[in-house]
């Protein structure tokens, strides 16, 4: 899967917008604003390391293979 240029603006926007409509009225709306915050920096972030598509593959298995008995 792949995750294109374009589709990051869309993120990073609807991003923004949610955060700056957000009140905070308790601990849990700062823990989401603080969750959405990471999302936005990791997508910027994601952007600037990517220009066109940033692939998102299975990661692979790191260690021994289980040997067969």
């Amino acid at each position: 899967m792949a995750l294109l240029s374009r589709h990051m603006d869309a993120l990073i926007d609807i991003l923004e917008n949610k955060l700056s409509d957000m009140l905070v009225w308790n601990g849990e709306d700062r823990k989401e604003i603080v969750t959405f915050k990471s999302c936005l920096d990791e997508l910027q972030t994601m952007k600037l390391d990517n220009v066109d598509v940033i692939a998102f593959g299975s990661a692979k298995k790191r260690g021994r293979r289980a040997s067969a008995a």
